[in-house]
């Protein structure tokens, strides 16, 4: 039981701390995909 719930809290912590860094990445790829769109029209 303790491994499991040690296990939770590292998939919670993970999910916590990559969160901010994937939106960054959302964000990012938003900025190529207008500039993109942007070139074409």
């Amino acid at each position: 039981m303790k491994i499991f719930s040690i296990f939770i809290l590292l998939i919670y912590w993970s999910i916590i701390i990559s969160a901010p860094l994937l939106s960054d990445d959302i964000k990012l790829s938003r900025i190529k995909v207008n500039q993109a769109i942007n070139k074409f029209y």
